[in-house]
């Protein structure tokens, strides 16, 4: 289970800004994320491949969240999200492929990879007017991800950051043009 750190409250943060019908957390992790959610969202679902993270995070969520243990949002099919998140594992690993690699922080070689697979499993559930919120690093190469966003006609911005000494971490809002 990942524990609360400055990227989940600057995305915390973030998430309070919005509200709606129905959201979802991708990697719910530690949970702070989704009871924000439940805050500011009637329907509210979460995922995690982790098992013994959703058993964790169902004792201290809302019951209000339903919470699925799956891989991104493959549990979930047509436009049912008006609000997709997530904080996705992403520092970069050469040695990605390493049986002790870290899966709360280990994003893929470049740092993007999980990025990705999360992004291309939520986009086919966002709604049309929806809007999806990243956590990405400026340690991962982010060059894959602006060329989805390109060749998927997605929007995207900038809504929070917070400069650390080693990195920046931002919260990139995707939507459909």
């Amino acid at each position: 289970m990942y524990s609360p750190s400055i990227d989940s409250f600057l995305l915390a943060r973030s998430v309070e800004n919005y509200n709606g019908d129905r959201a979802l957390e991708i990697g719910i992790g530690s949970g702070i994320i989704l009871r924000v959610l439940c805050k500011n969202f009637n329907i509210v679902a979460g995922t995690d491949i982790s098992f013994a993270t959703i058993q964790q995070c169902e004792t201290m969520t809302s019951s209000k969240a339903m919470i699925v243990c799956c891989d991104a949002a493959s549990a979930f099919c047509n436009r049912l999200f008006d609000l997709i998140v997530f904080n996705p594992p992403y520092l970069p690993n050469e040695e990605y492929a390493n049986k002790d690699k870290d899966c709360t922080i280990d994003g893929g070689p470049t740092g993007i990879e999980v990025t990705l697979h999360f992004l291309e499993s939520a986009l086919p559930t966002l709604k049309e007017k929806g809007r999806l919120l990243i956590i990405v690093s400026s340690l991962a190469d982010l060059s894959k991800l602006d060329y989805i966003v390109w060749t998927s006609n997605l929007r995207k911005k900038i809504v929070n950051k917070s400069d650390l000494f080693f990195e920046e971490l931002s919260v990139i809002e995707l939507s459909f043009k």
